[in-house]
């Protein structure tokens, strides 16, 4: 029978990133995968780094008074978390001695309304209030920032700790670092049954018992399905979401866009000259599906898409689409852009910690796995992260 100290299931870019701190403090670390090291989410986004508040979630929640009141620590919590990753993906090329592609070149949030900018002006003096970086720019100021931009776009928020990175290198380079630290890996390795026992979880597994003393789930879209072998159950949606890719191009685009409407966009140029675009689109998923795929790409949302970016970027009207693909996210409700963090405290049960992501946790990830693993290591952690607790989760259900 194998034994560790901490398992951790999930091989996403939270479950590598929770593996590497907590090899880094020489915790005895095992981390398990069904298949392969960042195949879902993790590996399948379009890796942008995305630091302002959406518009639109900050119109229906900040400016709703009757929700804003009530959750005024709640939004505060949030974005201080997303100011640490910013200031984490700053460095963390350096940290883990690795080329993720890494690229903090600034972000627009594109208006193509009155009633967007006046969000556009609320939400940057709220942003300014908190330390965080965001100015709002007129048409011609953002046309000077980036000139591409459509006749459509009247004005957009400028954050300059905005950007991108390489999905397909963030993940193995945690992993990488995590078991050159001492800690090992399995994949192809699926836990089907767990049971407390007197020094901790016996966990069997597609190949083998594992005894740990700790276990954190970081299972991402499966999570739900994961917790209900320890009788547990989290508000999480798991749903399918898709990107897509045009051929490369000559530099164009210097920022990364998002749009600040219900017109879901976000829009980038890679240092190979492919444009990413997505946004949140849906795909299709389950009961939906036509082919053997457990998620497939929508054609609607495919459509839709590009008919936004175009608007925004005309130029990329001859630019021919090459691929699209689809992958299983996980959302948290319509306040929470973090997720559930924390641990399961029922008496007379091992130590299970939780790890989810809102939606957005590429950009997260280097904070979220740090503070996991100081939960684990500590009992606490080195920013505020109760409004995502489990206790606060399973109250709301």
């Amino acid at each position: 029978m194998d034994s560790t100290d901490v398992l951790i299931v999930g091989g996403g870019v939270l479950g590598c990133a929770t593996a590497y701190y907590l090899a880094r403090s020489r915790v005895q670390t095992l981390l398990i995968e069904r298949g392969a090291i960042n195949r879902e989410a993790s590996g399948a986004n379009a890796g942008t780094l995305h630091i302002q508040i959406p518009a639109v979630h900050f119109r229906n929640q900040y400016l709703d008074a009757s929700v804003a009141g009530e959750r005024r620590r709640d939004f505060r919590t949030t974005n201080h978390l997303y100011a640490a990753a910013a200031d984490a993906w700053g460095h963390i090329e350096q940290e883990l001695d690795a080329d993720l592609g890494v690229r903090l070149c600034g972000g627009l949030m594109v208006a193509e309304s009155k009633e967007e900018m006046e969000v556009l002006e609320a939400k940057a003096a709220y942003e300014r209030c908190l330390g965080m970086q965001c100015e709002v720019l007129g048409r011609a100021d953002a046309l000077r920032c980036e000139p591409s931009l459509g006749p459509s776009v009247v004005g957009a928020s400028y954050c300059p700790n905005e950007g991108f990175a390489n999905p397909l290198r963030a993940a193995p380079a945690f992993i990488r670092r995590a078991v050159s630290a001492g800690a090992r890996l399995r994949v192809h390795t699926r836990m089907t049954e767990v049971e407390p026992s007197k020094d901790g979880w016996l966990v069997e597994t597609s190949n083998g018992t594992i005894r740990a003393r700790r276990i954190v789930l970081a299972a991402g879209a499966q999570t739900r399905q994961v917790l209900a072998l320890f009788q547990l159950d989290l508000p999480i949606l798991a749903h399918p979401l898709q990107v897509m890719v045009t051929a490369p191009q000559p530099p164009l685009l210097q920022h990364l866009l998002q749009h600040a409407g219900s017109r879901h966009l976000s829009l980038r140029q890679t240092q190979s000259g492919t444009f990413l675009i997505g946004g949140g689109w849906p795909a299709l998923e389950a009961a939906e599906r036509r082919s053997s795929s457990r998620v497939e790409v929508r054609y609607r949302s495919l459509v839709g898409n590009a008919a936004v970016a175009t608007d925004v970027v005309p130029a990329l009207k001859e630019v021919p689409l090459i691929r699209a693909w689809a992958a299983m996210t996980t959302a948290t409700g319509r306040w929470n852009r973090v997720g559930y963090i924390g641990e399961d405290r029922r008496v007379g049960r091992g130590k299970l910690f939780a790890l989810v992501a809102g939606g957005w946790g590429f950009t997260l990830s280097p904070v979220l796995g740090r503070l996991a693993a100081e939960l684990v290591v500590h009992g606490s952690t080195s920013l505020d992260i109760e409004p995502f607790s489990l206790e606060r989760a399973l109250a709301r259900m």
